[in-house]
């Protein structure tokens, strides 16, 4: 029991230390001029189209981190040690927060290899996540107890968060690797990538068997549709009806879950 105390510690000091760390290493640098390579970091992020707006980013990522959080203080209560998913889900608690450290380090930097370890990092993100949800049992029909119930689904959030993420951090690697030269291209890219990356979070939620894990996924098209609506109004307009469309089926799991209920 001592040694499971310890791990739970162990776990939970990774979380929050992973946390803290990317939160300090990707936040914006204030008050420093940038330089040259920032100017074109910016540059590159806003050439690439399946960016949301900013705001979404930080909306998202503070409640994954505050419910992270929690779980991760939860994971390690006395009362919890032995909770059969919180042990089951110790490594990959503690892969899932390594990697955002990890990533936070690469985004911090402005040249072209951190750009694409950044990217990298992210889309391997994505698989740790869904083996994070799978270990802890998240599944809108799984009897938990609360606050357990609850607080998985901050995961369920960062699965789907990731999915989006994922789609994003594909465009970053066709631009660096140099697929994607010339407006058109990354228009037609993007027209192209869309359906798929909402399909593929459609396709996520449904192997979780969690509706949950599509509400990231509605918000990044939301904040695709916001960013994009005064420069490539095509664009913003598929992200428009992709949204909606996720939303509608966000609704409509809610009904039939309810209903069985």
């Amino acid at each position: 029991m001592k040694n499971r105390k310890i791990e739970r510690y162990t776990t939970a000091a990774i979380v929050i230390g992973g946390i803290i760390g990317t939160w300090f290493l990707s936040r914006p640098k204030k008050g420093i001029v940038k330089t040259r390579l920032d100017r074109i970091q910016q540059k590159k992020i806003d050439r690439n189209l399946m960016t949301p707006a900013n705001a979404t980013f930080g909306i998202v990522w503070s409640v994954i981190y505050a419910g992270t959080l929690a779980l991760a203080v939860h994971q390690a209560l006395p009362s919890q040690l032995s909770n059969p998913r919180y042990q089951k889900a110790q490594w990959w608690f503690r892969i899932n927060y390594i990697m955002t450290m990890v990533f936070g380090y690469f985004f911090s930097k402005s040249d072209k290899k951190s750009r694409i370890a950044a990217a990298v990092t992210t889309i391997g993100m994505l698989p740790a996540a869904i083996g994070l949800h799978r270990s802890l049992e998240i599944d809108e029909n799984a009897d938990l107890s609360e606050p357990e119930k609850t607080l998985g689904k901050f995961i369920s959030i960062y699965a789907g968060w990731l999915t989006a993420a994922s789609a994003v951090s594909a465009t970053t690697l066709a631009h660096e690797f140099g697929y994607l030269r010339k407006n058109t291209d990354t228009k037609q890219w993007t027209s192209a990538l869309l359906p798929v990356a909402s399909g593929a979070g459609v396709l996520v939620s449904r192997q979780l068997n969690d509706p949950v894990s599509l509400l990231p996924v509605a918000a990044a098209l939301a904040g695709i549709a916001v960013k994009q609506k005064d420069k490539n109004r095509e664009i913003s307009l598929l992200a428009a009806g992709l949204a909606a469309s996720v939303a509608g089926l966000i609704l409509n799991d809610f009904n039939k879950q309810h209903q069985l209920n």
